[in-house]
């Protein structure tokens, strides 16, 4: 057992033991305090020399990437680390050492802890503190490579000196053959004398192990025989009840069945839509249907996954900036991406990975981005801000993968909302740009932002990690608008009634309506949904397609809603005023303003817009605000102990509604909103 970071545990195999002389007190860019192994050791240093150990790692379960070819792992199994280019052993101070833990091979282990069943129907016990391994993984190879090994023999021979190096199959072996050949009896390709000897030789070199996996469910429909030794049973150091899965099947899942990475779904399947044309087209039109491509964004599709395809290859680190409007495809891209390298992945064109996906939108704080990124790449769960961030700075900026462990792979990293993750220290946003230019960092940061001029805004230091990895999503016009909806208007396989329930002129209404704001894609998509609805809803004995006719109502009650009422019944100057709101939440990315930002932007609007320079004196100023907190369109942070333009300022009102509607006051006011 090997302590790692994070706080948990590691398997490995140790085959070497060394003493090293007491290091100098100088140290290197002051960096050592980072290493786990250094600061549980620094007090032995002065004292004389270190124990030092060598430790050749195995994978549990868990410590395999989110996504790779399906492997099926079992409990109590672990694989042989192996690759002819990637380190797989680790130097680290003895003290990090836990306990032995004894690795038999699959036959041996199968004689002696006979699956016990539990007095409960269809429950069984999961050893702990005990492991078998008869197989070998190459984690940095297209796929991740699977063969078998006799791991008594390869022991054997590196104690006898000659080496460590696991022998690499010269055929792929697939993991259905893996699997067939483990589900017949008595076909382990291990010896059963070499099981005898594995107890012995785990207690002298000290081979480590770990807690079996707890919590884990183990089906039985995967058992075709009985077990095999039923005396000389052997107590084991505890017994871990395991609830069944509810619905039970024949075959295990393949793995990964749990994992930190959220890969988007899937598309619906045609002949799993209704057949009705109206209630399909309901389906389809949600803006969160994943269509099979993404129609006018097949350039920027190729260019992303190009991209991140070489970040993940390589198995180095990299930053890629994506920004536009509301509603381009920016995120439906980066999803369709990694759907893509996840066929490739699981499909043996690519290196393992893990996704860890992070929206702006649904962490409480810009810090607890931290957090989600650590429990992904440690395995650790519920930790602070704080240790997160600590646990992350010295996983990147160590000079060694010492105290890793066997977790080490490439990550891709989603920030969504970029905007929500700004802070006025704009911390948050450099670790996350900062980590991927570190020696050996595996992790590739896709950032994505509705703000154009982000970079602008951002750190000397910040830019200089975003390097020319930028892409931008030009909105959509009226063409790529009609196109995007009438992609989804699909026919069924097995019904023959016409499909087309929009008629062509009311999709082109409706996109020439939104092309005219801001190109937003998921407004017309709504527009079409609630057409259909409305057609549903009043059909007749014989349906018919929308019509323009019904199209324009249903855009004119989108335009009627309470807040689009309000803001069009407000003065000019009231208008301004929220507009000034909204392009300094927008530029600062936070939803409280200072009222001397806002009073700026003001007089800024009222010289571009009313082509003036017959600015509001602070008393009418005065009075245009109080008007807006009155109708709660703006709020007021009132505190006495602030000056009056240091006060807060926030909207009231949703920040992307407000907007819309002002863009729809002319080509003023959409040049003056959009270029925030």
């Amino acid at each position: 057992m090997v302590a790692v970071e994070g706080g948990s545990e590691g398997v490995g195999v140790l085959i070497r033991l060394w003493e090293e002389p007491p290091e100098s007190d100088e140290t290197e860019d002051g960096e050592d305090e980072d290493d786990d192994g250094d600061e549980s050791s620094r007090g032995d240093e002065d004292n004389g020399p270190r124990m030092m150990g060598e430790v050749h790692w195995c994978f549990r379960r868990q410590d395999l990437p989110g996504i790779m070819k399906n492997l099926s792992v079992e409990d109590n199994e672990v694989l042989l680390a192996a690759s002819p280019v990637r380190p797989v052993t680790t130097h680290l101070p003895v003290q990090l050492l836990l306990k032995t833990v004894p690795i038999y091979s699959r036959s041996f282990f199968r004689e002696q802890f006979a699956p016990t069943k539990s007095v409960v129907k269809g429950w069984q016990y999961v050893r702990t503190g005990v492991y078998w391994c008869a197989r070998a993984l190459d984690k940095g190879a297209k796929g991740g490579r699977v063969w078998r090994v006799d791991v008594d023999g390869w022991r054997e021979g590196g104690k006898r000196g000659e080496g460590w190096q696991v022998p690499v199959a010269t055929v792929r072996v697939e993991e259905d053959e893996v699997v067939s050949e483990f589900e017949e009896s008595g076909s382990d390709s291990d010896a059963d004398d070499h099981g005898g000897d594995t107890s012995g030789a785990e207690d002298e070199e000290g081979a480590k192990g770990d807690q079996s996996i707890t919590g884990q469910k183990r089906k039985r429909g995967r058992r075709t025989t009985k077990a095999t030794a039923t005396g000389g049973k052997a107590t084991p150091r505890k017994k871990q009840r395991v609830i069944p899965n509810k619905v039970r099947k024949p075959k295990r899942l393949p793995h990964p069945t749990a994992s930190s990475s959220h890969v988007p779904i899937a598309s619906f399947d045609a002949e799993d839509l209704p057949s009705d044309p109206y209630e399909r087209a309901l389906r389809l039109l949600h803006v969160g249907a994943t269509p099979d491509s993404l129609p006018c964004r097949e350039e920027e599709f190729v260019d992303v996954l190009s991209r991140v395809e070489e970040g993940v290859e390589t198995g180095g680190g990299g930053c890629l900036y994506i920004a536009g409007v509301p509603g381009t495809g920016k995120t439906a891209t980066v999803h369709a991406v990694v759907k893509e390298l996840k066929r490739k992945a699981e499909d043996g064109e690519l290196p393992p990975f893990s996704y860890v996906e992070i929206n702006g939108l649904k962490i409480p704080s810009p810090q607890h981005a931290y957090t989600v990124l650590w429990e992904a790449i440690s395995g650790a769960r519920g930790v602070s801000t704080k240790t997160a961030l600590r646990g992350l700075e010295g996983h990147f900026n160590r000079k060694t993968t010492g105290v890793r462990g066997p977790r080490g792979h490439t990550f891709v990293v989603l920030m969504d909302e970029l905007d929500q993750l700004l802070t006025a220290k704009q911390d948050v946003v450099y670790n996350f740009f900062n980590w991927p230019t570190m020696r050996d960092s595996q992790m590739f940061v896709i950032a994505v932002a509705n703000r154009m001029d982000l970079p602008q805004h951002l750190a000397a230091k910040i830019k200089s990690r975003l390097g020319l990895q930028t892409l931008l999503f030009q909105p959509y016009d009226r063409t790529n608008l009609i196109e995007i909806v009438q992609s989804r208007l699909i026919p069924h396989p097995k019904s023959n009634a016409e499909h087309r329930v929009l008629q062509p002129d009311a999709i082109a209404l409706a996109a020439t309506k939104m092309a005219g704001t801001n190109g937003d894609a998921r407004r017309v998509l709504d527009a079409c949904r609630r057409a259909v609805e409305v057609a549903l809803e009043t059909k007749s004995a014989t349906p018919h397609p929308v019509t323009p006719k019904e199209m324009m109502a249903v855009l004119n009650q989108m335009s009627s809603s309470p807040v689009a009422m309000f803001v069009k019944s407000c003065s000019a100057q009231q208008k301004m005023m929220m507009a000034a709101v909204v392009r300094c939440v927008r530029r600062e990315g936070i939803p409280e303003i200072t009222w001397r930002s806002v009073r700026a932007d003001h007089d800024a609007l009222t010289r571009s817009l009313l082509e003036s320079n017959d600015l509001l004196s602070p008393s009418e100023l005065s009075l245009v605000f109080t008007s807006l907190i009155a109708s709660h369109a703006l709020t007021w942070a009132f505190d006495a102990h602030k000056a009056v333009d240091d006060r807060k300022v926030a909207l009231g009102m949703e920040i992307g509604e407000v907007g819309r509607v002002l863009m729809g006051e002319g080509e003023g006011w959409r040049r003056a909103l959009a270029g925030t």
